[in-house]
């Protein structure tokens, strides 16, 4: 009986819910036999002017919607207000906008309105459209404007004090269709094909960044994150750094961090778009095992010269976009740091946390012991500098519709100088990094369906790293590092639609890349000891790939590639399959899944044998068929996807076997007297949590990693790798209120794993170690805050300005976050030389002010 109950309940329910949702069919009819047919179907009336509707027209064909949504097509197709004053009573009424610039944006083909499209000015402030398409600019004196909504071309319009229809066509050029526009917050959207876009201009203000640095700004995204809260340091996957390629306008960049990698050599304002692949990797891209980073800095010919001016607590910047012609354009950044001049709060933090490196040190069992290290240098006794620049150029020349020529150009620059005094003893640490490149690309259209993209890239690398140490003013011991990487190759994509939503991408790529080693340590009295040695070697890569992609119409999708690749440094070659689906399984659900393998031909190694090069550890080497293996990844990942009426749910779970590590590669934390070779096994989750309320965002993310490591001429049994936190937790929201914007987030995660030291004597400094990484350090968490307000300069046409200020580490607590130990075998057994500590960064203030003309 009682089943029988709620079987009835159920139908009512279904029953009540299937009269309030109908179809509505409507082609090109006059408003006035629109209102008609609803008063009928309804039990309605409508009150309005008869004048008021003169000449609409109405163009609907919409199955299962409510008469509230009705409602709301109704007016973002006539620019009028339908209020609900009763049951059956609806009251037509113009927009009352006083004289403001308005309008609604639909779908061209559907006339349906377009919810969360991006309206944006020449001074580069963005509003997004409402759920009914509608937008509201106030406060302005510009009258041109675009309109970008991911899938859609980017149209521009003239502002009026009417409210007018703005219709957007859908592009049909794009192949990577967005899905979730805001995925995490405005500016990142989710493509189909599961790649994120992360759009500058169109990106909303995230706690701790006045500036949206890109490297920063992923961290947002589940499964992306840094240990040492650098932007260079980003971990996708549990991949190690090294592991992710990272492309500025086809550029390969192997330096991504001023200031000790603490925020990133990319322009915030260079950046204009970056697609990032956590897994279901095209088989375009190879080379690298972990994530890929796809950035550009634009490719359009502005209508108008564009610039901007900024500077912060860390740097000052500026940049123009401006067209010679409708045919030619030239983009220049440009940007420095400001610490010559001025050191900020922001710097002195920063700089705190990069050259703090020792501390309490105890053994497994707690008791403090007393290792040889920087402690005896105070503040008072050391001095540091630091100056950094990026410039970058491009130059796009578009003859015609067809073709489009694009030169770009960069530069990056970071110096460092660290040094210590104590009873006459000077330790000085210079390290110089630069990554420079040139590209030249050609984007043909040889007809509607087949496309070419022809690129040439050349990308240069040095790192020159010095320690001396000099006794009164004399040099008593040099040791140096220098690292050259010299990268040029060609790339040739070709796309071809060869069936309804059936696209072919193929092509060739071949690329020669130089790495040289330095190592030298000079001593001025035991010269017997000194080291010279210089190591060459250069890889050059053939590759050839292919992949089919076909779409279905409910925006499902399937792609299967295949990419061949061969290593003259390996003298063998290799095939990587790639596959990668996601299908609409209802309304609002999605179903995804991908697998793939991929070889990566270059990476970092950690040295632990010159312990006097404290800044910096790590320099790049190429595979070979001797002690540097190839690396290798296979990867499988499935997951769930739900986005509705707000509502973002993205779940993922994945599985990764890494092989060709070497303890070199990993640097476990203690030193290792002989090279050995392991493999690594990542099984992880991350699931994303999004909320919409008008101008509110909330979001949290949360990361599971299981990452083990078998070495076992190492340590019989696997262990946890560098890189193993278990739980990583974020929770973020901002707020959009008039010319202010606001954000406030706190993230937690499970401390690093390190290993202990068993024992340790005193007096002679020998040194045992407990097992690899068995023991953790304190679980991390802060809270960081941010504001924006957003203003006009008056009395200063088609300018703009913006203030900005925030604060990392709000309630600044201070732990050590890491921990390496520099040791030596004299024979006897390991004497430990010193522990080095890295500290995370305590509360940090920054300022920004910026300018839009």
């Amino acid at each position: 009986m009682r089943q029988f109950i709620s079987l009835v309940f159920l139908l009512i329910i279904t029953y009540v819910n299937a009269q309030n949702v109908q179809s509505y069919n409507y082609d090109k009819i006059s408003l006035n036999e629109v209102i008609k047919d609803i008063e009928k179907q309804h039990d309605v009336n409508f009150s309005y002017a008869i004048d008021l509707i003169k000449e609409k027209q109405i163009t609907i064909n919409i199955e299962n919607i409510e008469f509230e949504e009705l409602l709301n097509i109704l007016e973002s197709q006539t620019s009028l207000t339908f209020e609900q004053i009763s049951k059956n009573q609806i009251i037509i009424a113009p927009k009352n906008t006083d004289d403001k610039i308005c309008g609604y944006v639909l779908d061209f083909d559907s006339k349906l309105p377009l919810p969360y499209a991006v309206i944006s000015s020449s001074t580069g402030e963005n509003i997004s459209t409402d759920f009914k398409g509608f937008f509201l600019i106030e406060n302005t004196e510009d009258n041109t404007f675009s309109i970008s909504n991911l899938g859609y071309v980017t149209q521009e319009f003239t502002g009026k004090k009417t409210c007018q229809q703005i219709y957007l066509n859908v592009d049909n050029e794009v192949l990577d269709e967005v899905i979730i526009s805001g995925y995490v917050t405005s500016g990142i959207d989710r493509n189909k094909d599961g790649s994120i876009d992360v759009t500058s201009k169109s990106l909303g203000i995230l706690p701790g960044l006045v500036t949206p640095d890109l490297l920063q700004s992923i961290q947002l995204i589940p499964g992306i994150n840094s240990l040492d809260e650098s932007a260079s340091g980003i971990q996708i996957r549990g991949g190690s750094p090294d592991q992710n390629l990272i492309l500025f306008d086809d550029i390969k960049l192997f330096n991504t961090g001023h200031f000790y990698g603490m925020f990133s050599t990319l322009n915030p304002y260079a950046t204009q778009k970056a697609s990032i692949f956590k897994s279901g990797t095209s088989a375009v891209y190879g080379d690298r095992i972990s994530g890929i980073i796809d950035i550009t800095s634009g490719e359009d010919i502005p209508n108008k010269p564009e610039s901007g001016f900024g500077i912060d607590g860390l740097s000052i910047d500026a940049y123009i976009k401006t067209p010679l012609s409708n045919k030619l354009a030239v983009y220049a950044f440009i940007r420095r740091s400001t610490s010559d001049i001025y050191r900020s709060s922001t710097y002195e933090s920063y700089s705190d946390k990069i050259f703090t490196n020792t501390g309490t040190v105890r053994n497994s069992n707690g008791d403090i012991i007393n290792v040889t290290s920087d402690d005896e240098y105070t503040e008072d006794s050391s001095s540091d500098s630091f100056s950094f620049h990026d410039i970058n150029t491009k130059i796009i020349f578009a003859p015609n519709t067809n073709n489009k020529f694009i030169f770009s150009g960069l530069t990056t620059r970071n110096a460092i100088d660290f040094s210590f005094t104590d009873d006459g003893e000077t330790k000085v640490d210079d390290l110089i990094t630069e990554n420079n490149g040139l590209s030249l690309k050609w984007d043909h259209k040889s007809s509607k369906t087949n496309s070419e993209i022809i690129s040439l890239y050349f990308s240069k690398y040095d790192s020159n790293y010095s320690n001396r140490a000099l006794i009164g003013g004399v040099l008593d011991e040099r040791n140096t590092r220098n690292n050259f990487i010299t990268d040029i190759g060609l790339n040739a994509k070709f796309i071809r639609l060869i069936g309804e939503r059936q696209y072919l991408t193929f092509g060739y790529q071949i690329s020669n890349s130089n790495v040289e080693i330095v190592i030298a340590q000079e001593e001025q009295v035991d010269t017997e000891d000194n080291i010279n040695i210089d190591n060459t070697d250069y890889n050059l890569k053939n590759a050839l790939f292919a992949e089919y992609e076909y779409n279905t119409n409910n925006s499902s999708v399937i792609g299967i590639g295949l990419r061949a690749v061969h290593y003259s440094s390996l003298k063998n070659g290799y095939l990587e399959p790639r596959i990668n689906a996601e299908y609409k399984i209802g309304e609002n659900l999605r179903i995804k899944g991908s697998l793939e393998r991929r070889h990566q031909p270059i990476s970092q190694i950690i040295e632990f044998d010159q312990g006097e090069l404290r800044l910096e550890n790590s320099t790049w080497r190429l595979s070979n068929d001797t002690d540097s293996p190839l690396l290798r990844s296979d990867q499988i990942s499935t997951g769930l996807l739900y986005d509705n009426d707000g509502w973002t749910i993205d779940f993922d779970a994945y599985y990764k076997e890494l092989t060709g590590l070497t303890s070199l590669t990993n640097g476990f934390g203690n030193p290792q007297m002989k090279l050995d070779e392991g493999e690594s096994i990542i099984r992880g989750v991350d699931v994303l949590i999004r909320k919409r309320i008008d101008n509110y965002r909330i979001w949290a993310g949360y990361t599971y990693n299981n990452i083990r490591f078998d070495f076992p001429d190492i340590q019989v049994g696997d262990f946890p790798g560098n890189n193993d936190i278990t739980h990583s937790f974020r929770i973020s929201n901002s707020l959009h209120v008039n010319d202010f914007e606001f954000s406030l987030g706190w993230q937690y995660r499970t401390g690093e794993p390190y290993t202990p030291i068993e024992n340790f004597d005193e007096g002679t400094s020998l040194v045992s170690y407990g097992s690899i990484n068995s023991v953790r350090l304190k679980d991390y968490h802060r809270m960081d805050a941010s504001a924006i307000y957003n203003f006009k300069i008056h009395k200063v046409k088609d300018w703009k300005a913006q203030l900005g200020i925030s604060v990392l580490n709000i309630y600044n607590r201070k732990i050590p976050i890491s921990y390496t130990y520099i040791s030596e075998d004299e024979g006897a057994g390991l004497e430990l030389q010193q522990v080095i500590q890295r500290f995370s960064l305590g509360i940090t203030p920054n300022a920004s002010f910026r300018l839009f003309f």
